[in-house]
């Protein structure tokens, strides 16, 4: 009943969690379909695309191949959420706030949702923001490591492969068309982790400001009501993170600088405006020198 899609560069690992998921799922009907990206070098828009209009089950499971499932007999108990009255996403991290300020799939920490364990070097951490009697927490974004959603919803919104030609931004993006019209959630029922972290490159910055300009005017979206000034907060802190993030990287100056002016706009130069210019100074002689 449900069809997982890897896009592949790494056939160990791929191989890995194929042989995870049979250990683990319990007695769910399923498949298993991975795409090896090495020499076509699709975008992942495009390759999960692709291999979802070939799935054969009414279920699909978008992954990353550097995951793996701790929980037992899970198939079921996934199924059964996804067959409830309009879902859309599952998954394990996302936040239940998008705000209108630029942001990636977690605008800001407090307003982050997870259940799953992150591996670093040499530690794991285990990260769980629910309740113990919330079985699936009600959120707007998903992150991309691990995304369930029944196919039919999948048909009327297909990963978006002429704004995302990358491997960046795609989670953010299929997060809000279906969250525009169907409720996502993450799943506090089922453990997986997460062998390795993100990376915020100059190719992340150059997704997430071509997803703004597609969807600012149709934000912010939340699943909780917010005062003004509440919302106003976490607009700002999301674009200051942000920024935290685009001025470590070598995105050109001219292309931050419109949302360095918003920030110092909205907070009259005040909160974290002298530590966005150090980072500004910093980044920009490293980059000379580099």
């Amino acid at each position: 009943m449900i069809t997982f899609i890897i896009c592949s560069i790494a056939p160990e690992r791929a191989h890995a969690l194929e042989q995870n998921i049979q250990r683990t799922i319990g007695e769910t009907p399923y498949e298993i379909i991975i795409f090896d990206n090495r020499q076509t070098n699709y975008s992942i828009a495009k390759a999960y695309n692709l291999c979802a209009s070939k799935a054969r089950y009414a279920y699909l499971c978008f992954l990353h191949e550097d995951i793996a499932f701790h929980s037992r007999n899970w198939g079921k108990d996934i199924i059964h959420q996804l067959s409830s009255d309009n879902c859309g996403i599952i998954g394990f991290s996302g936040s239940i706030l998008k705000t209108q300020c630029i942001s990636g799939v977690h605008p800001y920490n407090p307003l982050t949702c997870h259940n799953y364990i992150q591996k670093d070097r040499k530690y794991s951490y285990f990260f769980n923001s629910l309740n113990d009697d919330i079985d699936y927490k009600a959120c707007i974004t998903v992150d991309g490591m691990c995304m369930f959603v029944p196919k039919a919803v999948w048909n009327l919104h297909h990963f978006d492969e002429q704004t995302l030609t990358g491997f960046h931004g795609y989670d953010l993006d299929f997060s809000l068309q279906v969250a525009m019209h169907h409720q996502n959630y993450i799943c506090n029922t089922i453990i997986i982790e997460h062998f390795s972290n993100g990376s915020y490159t100059t190719q992340w910055v150059n997704a997430i400001i071509a997803l703004d300009a597609k969807w600012k005017d149709k934000l912010p979206l939340s699943v909780e009501d917010f005062s003004e000034k509440a919302l106003n907060y976490y607009e700002e802190e999301a674009l200051f993170l942000f920024l935290k993030k685009a001025l470590r990287t070598q995105s050109p100056y001219k292309d931050i600088y419109p949302f360095l002016k918003d920030y110092w706009k909205r907070t009259h130069f005040k909160k974290h405006s002298l530590t966005l210019f150090l980072k500004l100074i910093s980044n920009r002689l490293l980059h000379i020198k580099a």
